[in-house]
């Protein structure tokens, strides 16, 4: 009964998710397609001829040429792709760093532990709108220069440090601090016990924190809008382009993101696949 019940929910669950791929994905190969419209293509189909100008324009901003129109946005769409990519990595490393550092402290326990854990979520909780609002006045009657590597940074950190603690919570509940206890008795100091024992365990830990906060980071818009300045993140400037007229140059450009999403994907899968197979090899070890 069971072997046939399984024979009839299997094509089941492979036709579910067929279709859940399906809807992730289709809208991106629709992107991928018309981002190839030619010179006087619109944003939809049916395409006018094939070109790959609007990859020239994403990489040549602010010049026209004979196709270009006065409603035509000429942002400089990869120069704040790559103010997003930086400020995403040095997002990554400073919540990856506290949010450990701040692990550790939980998971020892101290006074107030509770309600500092709670005020740590608010990160989380309060609307990103507001957050941006607010900092965005707080920034103006203390006469500081918004900028997206200072007061950008630093409301970027306060989203993603949340999701941060909470995975080195989750991954910390389940090690086995037995470990750390073995080498302090063989003699090792707290520092080398955490650097030889508690750093290699918490690997997968450490590359999904450091995921969460990039993706987090590189997407955020709310938190952005009143606080990054002048120099506005990608999606800030996305956002703003779309208010004038679209172009497929948004979809040249949202087709690039996305392969460079899929890298870092990959990227993490492989690290995270490789640190499985250390940690298999050193508990075979043991």
């Amino acid at each position: 009964m069971i072997p046939s019940f399984q024979k009839l929910t299997r094509p089941i669950a492979y036709l579910y998710l067929s279709f859940i791929l399906m809807v992730l994905y289709f809208p991106f190969i629709i992107m991928a397609v018309l981002s190839f419209q030619g010179p006087r293509g619109g944003h939809t189909f049916p395409m006018r001829d094939t070109s790959t100008i609007w990859y020239w324009k994403l990489f040549n901003p602010g010049k026209l040429t004979e196709y270009s129109d006065v409603g035509e946005f000429l942002g400089d769409y990869l120069g704040a792709l790559q103010r997003s990519l930086l400020l995403a990595v040095i997002t990554l490393i400073i919540s990856t760093v506290f949010a450990l550092m701040a692990a550790q402290a939980f998971r020892r326990g101290f006074r107030g532990s509770n309600g500092i854990f709670y005020l740590w979520l608010l990160g989380i909780i309060v609307p990103g709108i507001t957050v941006s609002l607010g900092s965005a006045l707080i920034v103006q009657s203390l006469d500081i220069v918004p900028h997206w590597l200072t007061t950008g940074l630093a409301v970027h950190v306060v989203w993603t440090l949340p999701f941060s603690l909470v995975v080195f919570l989750m991954f910390f509940n389940r090690f086995d601090s037995s470990l750390e206890d073995a080498a302090l008795t063989l003699g090792a100091t707290h520092w080398q016990a955490f650097r030889h024992v508690t750093l290699p365990l918490m690997q997968p830990a450490v590359l999904t924190s450091m995921l969460f906060a990039f993706t987090l980071s590189l997407d955020e818009f709310q938190r952005s809008l009143l606080i990054t300045g002048n120099e506005q993140t990608l999606p800030v400037m996305v956002m703003a382009s779309v208010t004038t007229r679209v172009t497929p140059t948004l979809y040249a450009l949202g087709t690039l993101t996305t392969l460079l999403s899929f890298v870092v994907v990959g990227g993490y899968l492989v690290l995270m696949t490789l640190s499985l197979r250390r940690s298999r090899r050193a508990d075979m070890a043991s």
